[in-house]
Protein backbone atom coordinates (compact mmCIF):
# COMPACT_ATOMS: atom_id res chain seq x y z
CA UNK A 1 0.00 0.00 0.00
CA UNK A 2 2.04 2.95 -1.30
CA UNK A 3 1.31 6.66 -0.80
CA UNK A 4 1.02 8.63 -3.65
CA UNK A 5 3.52 11.85 -4.32
CA UNK A 6 4.52 14.08 -6.64
CA UNK A 7 8.10 13.83 -5.76
CA UNK A 8 8.95 9.87 -6.48
CA UNK A 9 6.47 10.01 -9.73
CA UNK A 10 3.31 9.92 -8.08
CA UNK A 11 4.24 6.60 -5.99
CA UNK A 12 6.09 7.14 -2.49
CA UNK A 13 7.88 3.77 -1.13
CA UNK A 14 6.45 2.76 2.53
CA UNK A 15 10.43 2.61 3.61
CA UNK A 16 10.89 6.31 2.75
CA UNK A 17 7.83 7.79 4.67
CA UNK A 18 8.54 5.65 7.67
CA UNK A 19 12.42 7.23 7.44
CA UNK A 20 11.15 10.56 7.32
CA UNK A 21 8.85 10.17 9.84
CA UNK A 22 11.88 8.93 12.53
CA UNK A 23 13.78 11.44 11.43
CA UNK A 24 11.29 14.43 12.17
CA UNK A 25 10.58 12.70 15.88
CA UNK A 26 14.32 12.87 16.30
CA UNK A 27 14.70 16.95 15.63
CA UNK A 28 11.59 17.38 17.01
CA UNK A 29 13.03 15.82 20.61
CA UNK A 30 16.45 17.30 20.17
CA UNK A 31 14.92 20.89 19.57
CA UNK A 32 12.82 19.98 22.62
CA UNK A 33 15.67 19.54 24.54
CA UNK A 34 17.38 22.60 23.59
CA UNK A 35 14.63 24.24 24.40
CA UNK A 36 14.34 22.98 27.47
CA UNK A 37 18.34 23.85 28.44
CA UNK A 38 17.98 27.04 27.27
CA UNK A 39 15.27 27.91 29.40
CA UNK A 40 16.90 26.66 32.45
CA UNK A 41 20.16 27.96 31.57
CA UNK A 42 17.46 31.35 32.06
CA UNK A 43 16.80 30.66 35.49
CA UNK A 44 20.15 30.39 36.11
CA UNK A 45 21.47 33.34 34.55
CA UNK A 46 18.38 35.06 36.14
CA UNK A 47 19.19 34.17 39.76
CA UNK A 48 22.66 35.13 39.14
CA UNK A 49 21.73 38.65 37.83
CA UNK A 50 19.73 39.36 40.92
CA UNK A 51 22.57 38.29 43.51
CA UNK A 52 25.06 40.84 41.38
CA UNK A 53 22.22 43.83 41.38
CA UNK A 54 21.44 43.26 45.14
CA UNK A 55 25.44 43.41 45.69
CA UNK A 56 25.60 46.21 43.64
CA UNK A 57 22.62 47.95 45.30
CA UNK A 58 24.61 47.84 48.87
CA UNK A 59 27.73 49.54 48.15
CA UNK A 60 29.25 52.38 47.93
CA UNK A 61 31.37 53.44 45.04
CA UNK A 62 33.69 55.49 43.52
CA UNK A 63 32.96 55.44 40.07
CA UNK A 64 29.75 54.24 37.43
CA UNK A 65 30.59 53.67 34.32
CA UNK A 66 27.92 52.30 31.32
CA UNK A 67 28.63 51.10 27.93
CA UNK A 68 25.83 49.79 26.43
CA UNK A 69 23.60 49.05 23.27
CA UNK A 70 20.31 49.28 25.10
CA UNK A 71 18.92 52.22 26.92
CA UNK A 72 21.30 53.05 30.38
CA UNK A 73 18.43 55.27 31.82
CA UNK A 74 17.57 51.92 33.75
CA UNK A 75 20.66 51.13 35.04
CA UNK A 76 21.95 54.89 36.09
CA UNK A 77 18.49 55.15 37.56
CA UNK A 78 19.07 51.99 40.01
CA UNK A 79 22.51 52.63 40.96
CA UNK A 80 22.77 56.20 41.33
CA UNK A 81 22.25 56.18 44.74
CA UNK A 82 25.09 53.53 45.16
CA UNK A 83 27.86 56.32 43.75
CA UNK A 84 29.37 58.60 46.23
CA UNK A 85 29.13 62.19 46.86
CA UNK A 86 31.75 63.81 44.09
CA UNK A 87 32.03 60.22 42.36
CA UNK A 88 32.38 60.29 38.61
CA UNK A 89 29.65 58.50 36.26
CA UNK A 90 30.52 58.03 32.51
CA UNK A 91 27.92 56.83 30.08
CA UNK A 92 28.65 55.58 26.50
CA UNK A 93 25.79 54.77 23.98
CA UNK A 94 24.84 55.03 20.14
CA UNK A 95 21.77 57.63 20.49
CA UNK A 96 21.93 60.92 21.25
CA UNK A 97 18.23 60.76 23.10
CA UNK A 98 19.19 57.66 25.35
CA UNK A 99 22.30 60.30 26.09
CA UNK A 100 19.88 63.00 26.70
CA UNK A 101 17.36 61.16 29.11
CA UNK A 102 20.41 60.58 31.48
CA UNK A 103 21.96 63.97 30.85
CA UNK A 104 18.03 65.19 32.62
CA UNK A 105 18.55 62.66 35.30
CA UNK A 106 21.90 63.54 36.72
CA UNK A 107 21.10 66.92 36.22
CA UNK A 108 17.98 66.68 38.02
CA UNK A 109 19.67 65.21 40.88
CA UNK A 110 22.65 68.06 40.99
CA UNK A 111 25.18 66.40 39.49
CA UNK A 112 28.30 68.95 38.53
CA UNK A 113 30.95 68.97 35.94
CA UNK A 114 28.04 67.70 33.30
CA UNK A 115 29.07 67.29 29.88
CA UNK A 116 27.53 65.26 26.74
CA UNK A 117 30.32 64.61 23.85
CA UNK A 118 29.58 63.18 20.25
CA UNK A 119 32.19 60.79 18.99
CA UNK A 120 33.50 60.99 15.84
CA UNK A 121 35.21 58.05 14.89
CA UNK A 122 37.28 57.44 11.38
CA UNK A 123 38.70 54.48 9.73
CA UNK A 124 41.93 55.27 8.16
CA UNK A 125 42.61 53.26 4.66
CA UNK A 126 46.67 52.13 4.56
CA UNK A 127 47.91 50.93 1.12
CA UNK A 128 50.92 51.45 -0.42
CA UNK A 129 51.77 54.52 -1.68
CA UNK A 130 48.23 56.04 -0.56
CA UNK A 131 46.68 56.84 2.42
CA UNK A 132 42.99 58.15 3.41
CA UNK A 133 39.56 57.40 4.86
CA UNK A 134 37.97 54.21 4.33
CA UNK A 135 35.32 54.86 1.86
CA UNK A 136 32.37 52.78 3.70
CA UNK A 137 33.11 53.85 6.79
CA UNK A 138 30.25 54.78 9.50
CA UNK A 139 31.68 57.76 11.51
CA UNK A 140 28.91 57.28 14.77
CA UNK A 141 31.35 56.51 17.00
CA UNK A 142 28.15 57.13 19.67
CA UNK A 143 27.68 59.47 23.06
CA UNK A 144 29.32 59.79 26.06
CA UNK A 145 28.06 61.96 29.32
CA UNK A 146 30.03 62.56 31.91
CA UNK A 147 29.59 64.27 35.17
CA UNK A 148 30.19 64.19 38.96
CA UNK A 149 28.09 63.59 41.53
Amino acid sequence: SSGINAEYGGISPDWKEEEVSGEKEEEEEVVTQLGKRKRDQGVEDWNRSVSVCEELKGGHYDSLIISASYDPYPVLELLWATLRPCGKCVIHTDYLSQVVACANFVNDKGCSDLSVVDQWYREIQILPGRTHPDMRMQTGGGFILSCTK
